[in-house]
Parts: C-alpha cells; sequence; structure tokens
C-alpha cells in the first residue's frame, strides 16, 4: 500500500492549507515589521532625511529649514536663514503665516524681533542685520493644535516666498 502526500498528513493530523497560510501571514508579518523599521531608519518618525525638509524662496533670498515630522506638544524648530545683502535699511522682515503660528506654541526666537506686527494674517518680524552679513533666525516651537498636516508660507522682505508643510503625529 502506497500512502499519498495527504494520507502522511492525515496520519500525524496536519493541515497542509491550514500551515500554507500560517506561512503567508507570517512572511506577510515579517515584511510589514521590515518597513516599519525602515521607515523609522529613513526619519518618518522624525530625524533622517525623511524627516527634515529645507525649501527656498523663489528668488534666492532665504532658506528655510524644519521638521517635517513632529509629534503634538513635541518639540520643533523652524530656521530661516538670509544670505549676506538680504538687509534692507539694516533690518531683514521676515513673515510668518498667522494660522501656522497660532497652531504651535512659540517657546523662542533667537535672534529676538525689533518688532512683531500682524498684517493680512501674517506675523511680520523685524530683525536688525548689516547689509554684509548673513542672519540665521531660529524658531523654536511646540505643535499644540492636534494631530493633521501643517502648512505654511514663510516670506521674506523682498517678497520670496517659501511653502513649507509638516504631519504632526498624535
Amino acid at each position: 500500500m502506497r500512502l499519498e502526500k495527504s494520507d502522511v498528513a492525515d496520519l500525524v493530523g496536519e493541515q497542509p492549507r491550514f500551515q500554507v497560510r500560517e506561512w503567508r501571514i507570517d512572511r506577510g508579518g515579517w515584511v510589514v515589521m521590515f518597513l516599519i523599521v525602515l521607515a523609522g531608519l529613513l526619519g518618518l518618525w522624525g530625524g533622517g532625511p525623511l524627516g527634515e525638509a529645507t525649501v527656498s524662496a523663489g528668488d534666492g533670498s532665504m532658506s528655510v529649514s524644519y521638521d517635517r515630522f513632529v509629534r503634538n506638544l513635541g518639540e520643533s524648530t523652524l530656521i530661516a536663514e538670509f544670505p549676506p545683502g538680504s538687509a534692507e535699511a539694516d533690518s531683514v522682515s521676515l513673515a510668518v503665516d498667522q494660522a501656522y503660528l497660532t497652531s504651535n506654541q512659540v517657546q523662542s526666537i533667537t535672534p529676538e524681533p525689533d518688532t512683531v506686527t500682524a498684517r493680512n494674517g501674517r506675523f511680520v518680524y523685524e530683525f536688525p542685520a548689516a547689509a554684509d552679513t548673513s542672519l540665521t533666525v531660529r524658531f523654536d516651537l511646540r505643535p499644540s493644535s492636534g494631530a493633521g498636516v501643517r502648512t505654511a508660507t514663510i516670506e521674506s522682505g523682498s517678497g520670496g516666498q517659501a511653502r513649507l508643510w509638516q504631519f504632526v503625529y498624535p
């Protein structure tokens, strides 16, 4: 008497279809775990090449570096850099969307602005600067209005605009 494959499985109580399904689920779980670890290494949860971004104004008047992925009530920075020659009348102005800043707690601004005014839905900051020096402005922020996507337009005094987006995790 010759035993077939299915007969052997029946003798030892195996269920090949169930095992094949279990192996497929197991392999799928390993793939999902690998993708989660890879996303973390690339910076999807902060730090790394996906987590940090830099955008520049079209006219080259400034560049803005920021954290693309942040946690609600976590720490975040936004850095605006102005090249030499950006100052007009010994000051540099920077306008940030009011909606963006009100969805964040502004912890500090370095250097301190000379003046801050609200105009056309934006906060306009004036910083002292010599005409032949560069200026770096740092905003230390804490996202505070829940999870979701945030967008902002940052504008230099010369009219150059940089648009950014952030994803805030809960």
